[in-house]
């Protein structure tokens, strides 16, 4: 870190430390989501009827929400592929709408940010 708050980006290794932490918490995640989607699976088994099945309502609403949540946490994934790529070109922590340095704060909570917070909230 520098002097002035931390606004010059983060070395390669510590940028991929941050990337590698917040994959190990994704991937955590999205294993249980997946374990999730197999349990509402076997629930289901050959049920074909929601309409007069009083469990099926709740199968279906469980089912649609662990598949939203699967695909965030694959969006994740895929952000985080980019940030990898991003920290390999020498483009990693620079804000993509001002081109500043984003604070390294900023990256070590979001290490898949693209916009720094200032730009975020204008």
């Amino acid at each position: 870190m520098d002097d002035d708050g931390g606004m010059t980006t983060p070395d390669a290794t510590t940028a991929r430390s941050w990337i590698a932490a917040r994959r190990a918490v994704v991937e955590e995640r999205l294993a249980g989501v997946e374990r999730r989607l197999a349990a509402v699976r076997s629930a289901r088994g050959d049920w074909i009827d929601e309409e007069h099945d009083p469990e099926g309502f709740a199968l279906t609403f469980e089912w649609q929400q662990a598949e939203g949540l699967r695909a965030e946490h694959r969006a994740e994934l895929a952000e985080l592929d980019a940030a990898e790529a991003r920290v390999a070109s020498g483009g990693y922590g620079i804000c993509t709408v001002c081109g500043q340095p984003i604070p390294a704060g900023q990256l070590e909570l979001r290490p898949a940010r693209t916009v720094c917070v200032a730009c975020t909230d204008r």
